[in-house]
């Protein structure tokens, strides 16, 4: 009797155990495959959105100061927009790019804070890609944001 109780419940156990098994593995089989999917649809969407378009922000933080006597600093985080095909342009980006942070200071450090200030976004942005794709030369610098545009008075 002992030894039919004991193969019952070792039975029971064993079941258990393989019934436990198959549930984690169809749930890491599952996860596995939700997730591919999720990464498939996000990888599409930002092309979408930008085409054939990178963002160069290796210039990172920049600090400014502005040209009157009592200077205001300008914090600014320039991102250029240029196509993504032309790894050449990318390689003289990186070539450059003490070259266009200075070209990037020097271009606020010859503007007063009064004159940001009321300068529209449009203009700054239009005058800064003209400066700095002055120092290039494979190709121009489609179109510059701003991930940080700051005057500190």
């Amino acid at each position: 009797m002992q030894k039919k109780r004991k193969y019952v419940l070792y039975s029971v156990l064993v079941k258990t155990v393989f019934i436990l098994i198959t549930v984690i593995a169809a749930g890491t089989l599952f996860s596995f495959l939700k997730k591919e999917k999720k990464t498939e649809k996000q990888d599409k969407e930002p092309s979408l959105i930008r085409g054939n378009k990178s963002l160069y922000t290796d210039l990172g933080r920049l600090r400014a100061v502005t040209s009157e006597k009592q200077a205001a600093t300008v914090v600014i985080f320039p991102v250029l927009e240029y196509n993504t095909e032309d790894t050449q342009f990318r390689e003289e980006l990186v070539q450059k790019k003490e070259q266009l942070r200075t070209v990037i200071l020097n271009w606020f450090s010859q503007k007063d804070a009064v004159e940001l200030y009321t300068m529209p976004e449009q203009t700054v942005k239009k005058e800064l890609l003209e400066a700095v794709n002055s120092i290039l030369n494979l190709s121009k610098i489609q179109r510059i944001y701003f991930k940080e545009f700051i005057i500190l008075e």
